[in-house]
């Protein structure tokens, strides 16, 4: 614990309200140790910080090493918080592609039951080529944003986790084959920016 704590500033520094964010809610990213920034180098770089800066949007961060695993008491839990968007990203914590099939559409329905206009980003996994069920696991996630589509939901957005790290370098995007580094969750970010951008200004 903390037994003292200091603070000094020059005498003629003012501290002041911080400028409002250009978005007035933050946005809610829900997944795995990928999605809580667990192997950059510092805080900043993580693909969630990256696309807070350049949106001037708050975020708060429910990424988890292993822990997210589309329970629908926790999609309850964020149908009941504001926000400007929510990003489902919990592919990897999903122990068996069965797991995820039987949890994904069933998250997604509560929250949405819950707030029927907020736009969503649903993902699948972005170390695509190094897993033996991402295609099963793809084609599950998919089928929640084809679904909701048909249904006349238009707020909902995909993005296929095969193209996250782009085309060239894949092998350099992470530090174990899964999750990213710097360079990684850079080019997360410059995939993911345009469709969350189009999603908030929607």
């Amino acid at each position: 614990y903390v037994d003292y704590c200091e603070i000094i500033i020059e005498d003629t520094a003012q501290i002041s309200e911080p400028t409002p964010y250009a978005v007035s809610d933050p946005i809610v990213f829900y997944g795995s140790s990928i999605t809580a920034g667990g192997a950059t180098s510092r805080v900043s770089n993580n693909y969630i910080s990256l696309l807070s800066r350049w949106l001037d949007a708050d975020y708060i961060n429910y990424g988890f090493a292993g822990s997210a695993r589309g329970e629908i008491e926790i999609a309850e839990f964020f149908g009941r918080m504001k926000m400007s968007a929510f990003v489902m990203d919990y592919d990897h914590n999903a122990p068996t592609a069965e797991h995820l099939r039987k949890t994904h559409e069933p998250f997604f329905k509560k929250f949405r039951k819950m707030q029927p206009e907020t736009p969503v980003l649903i993902m699948s996994r972005p170390d695509f080529y190094d897993f033996d069920d991402s295609y099963d696991r793809r084609e599950i996630i998919k089928l929640t944003y084809e679904n909701a589509r048909q249904s006349g939901d238009k707020n909902v957005y995909f993005i296929d986790g095969e193209t996250l790290f782009g085309t060239e370098e894949r092998h350099a995007c992470t530090i174990d084959l899964c999750h990213p580094n710097d360079y990684g969750f850079m080019q997360m970010a410059k995939t993911i920016y345009p469709v969350l951008k189009k999603m908030i200004s929607e």
